[in-house]
């Protein structure tokens, strides 16, 4: 523990296309990320006019440079992520250079109905400019899971692929078209009210096609070669498929049922942090061009699997001043179409004042 890891980054660079990719691989259509001529021109109280000129990224793309998956050690013991807290000093600017560090801070047991004996591994991930200037913290939790304890448990055994209604669908048609995005039309402070509630955005039903663009977008699986070197070091890191005996990555879990199956999920599922990155872009559609994403924290609670449609939610929770900031206390969560919560958390944005000026973030 405390010990900086040997990380291999997918994004280096804030560059136009790996935002874009990134953007579209969680559904985000906000112009500030996707739009050159947009960010150029639009008025931005909240963001410097260095930045303005150059655009800025979407809070969550840092998970493109490192996502925070720390989860060292414990071979023979599955991964399964289940949640972040985000701090964020600063906007990423496009084309200035990332870097990451990543450490294990605690390593925790635990007892659930998942698999029984667990272990939980929290990390932190440092995201700074090559001076080594912060512009974000990443806290993550990773669950170290027994695959044949959380077969034998079956906690999901029960779970059967939703059906879905043509009136379901056209409902979840409806909510895509309906999203709304504040853009350059300032959201402040003091039109806010406590327990007003944020415009609900839906992601899904979930598809192959889903996963796989956020996978190349966040954090590629390794191939060929690569994958060959990469299990002689670590045999853990992959399974010997029982229908053609080939080596297959763990990772396959999110494509394929039946090795989800293999550790105790019900179907295949999302990553986890897409889900986390959902949530970011239903409070970035919310406060504007002019707000800022100060804080993030989200737990995910159950499985968000293939065929899944996710509602994304948030509340005002309270709103206060602290220093220069006008703040928004902001509570989150996600529904399925079952009727689940499959995530909660809670946030913090710093959003224009009319009587003060908005902070330079």
């Amino acid at each position: 523990m405390g010990v900086w890891l040997r990380r291999e980054p997918h994004n280096t660079q804030a560059t136009r296309p790996a935002m874009a990719r990134w953007a579209k691989s969680i559904g985000d259509r906000n112009p500030l990320w996707l739009d050159d001529e947009y960010a150029s021109t639009a008025s931005h109280g909240s963001i410097p006019s260095t930045a303005l000129r150059a655009g800025v990224a979407p809070p969550c793309w840092l998970y493109s440079v490192d996502d925070t998956l720390v989860a060292p050690k414990l071979p023979g013991l599955h991964a399964i992520y289940v949640g972040t807290h985000w701090q964020f000093q600063r906007w990423v600017r496009l084309g200035e250079q990332i870097e990451a560090r990543a450490r294990l801070l605690q390593v925790q047991e635990k007892e659930g109905r998942f698999c029984g004996h667990m272990v939980l591994q929290v990390g932190e991930v440092l995201y700074t400019d090559p001076q080594g200037q912060p512009i974000a913290r990443a806290v993550s939790k990773v669950l170290r899971t027994s695959r044949q304890g959380a077969i034998e448990r079956g906690k999901y055994a029960h779970w059967a692929k939703y059906q879905y209604s043509q009136e379901e669908l056209s409902a979840i048609e409806d909510t895509y078209d309906a999203e709304e995005i504040q853009g350059a039309t300032p959201r402040y402070w003091e039109a806010v009210e406590v327990g007003e509630k944020l415009p609900s955005i839906v992601r899904g039903p979930l598809t192959s096609e889903d996963v796989s663009q956020f996978i190349c977008a966040t954090r590629p699986a390794r191939g060929f070669k690569d994958f060959m070197r990469y299990r002689h070091r670590h045999p853990e890191a992959a399974f010997r498929d029982p229908e053609t005996g080939m080596w297959e990555s763990w990772e396959a879990s999110m494509l394929r049922d039946d090795v989800a199956q293999m550790f105790g999920l019900p179907f295949a599922h999302d990553s986890g942090i897409d889900r986390v990155s959902w949530v970011s872009n239903l409070i970035t559609n919310w406060m504007g061009d002019d707000g800022f994403l100060k804080e993030l924290s989200v737990d995910l609670l159950l499985p968000n699997v293939y065929g899944d449609a996710t509602w994304c939610r948030g509340q005002i929770k309270g709103k206060n001043r602290h220093d220069r900031d006008a703040l928004i206390e902001l509570d989150v969560w996600c529904d399925n179409q079952r009727g689940q919560r499959t995530a909660t958390g809670w946030a913090i944005v710093a959003l224009p004042s009319q009587n003060k000026p908005s902070p330079a973030l």
